[in-house]
């Protein structure tokens, strides 16, 4: 599971993740996130060419604006989990304030697309 702030795979750094798609396109998840808290809502990815690569290779996609009504989100279970980047990436630790990967075996994703309602644990 991948999540970021903002669009993934824009050319332009101030709206998300700067990434070709094929540097992603292993993920199961891919989840794009917007804050009111932080101030940081930019306009997502639905619609645009890298939407639809994610769509047509399977990878489950996520919409996340935390702050909205009935919006949960738990930064504080992830950021809580030891941060792995050193082991995936050594010398990575230089970027553990930006960059936090966790093993999350036997997490599970559901989703009701009728009710727009998704639950990871």
């Amino acid at each position: 599971m991948l999540l970021g702030p903002g669009r993934w795979g824009t050319t332009t750094p101030m709206l998300g993740v700067p990434v070709r798609f094929a540097e992603i396109s292993h993920m199961t998840v891919i989840g794009e996130m917007a804050s009111k808290e932080a101030g940081f809502m930019p306009e997502l990815s639905y619609g645009s060419h890298f939407f639809q690569d994610i769509v047509e290779s399977g990878i489950f996609y996520v919409a996340i604006f935390d702050g909205e009504k009935d919006v949960v989100f738990n930064a504080g279970r992830i950021l809580g989990q030891p941060n792995v980047l050193e082991e995936i990436a050594p010398g990575g630790n230089r970027f553990a304030h930006i960059i936090h990967i966790i093993a999350a075996s036997g997490t599970e994703i559901y989703s009701d697309i009728i009710t727009q309602t998704v639950l990871c644990r």
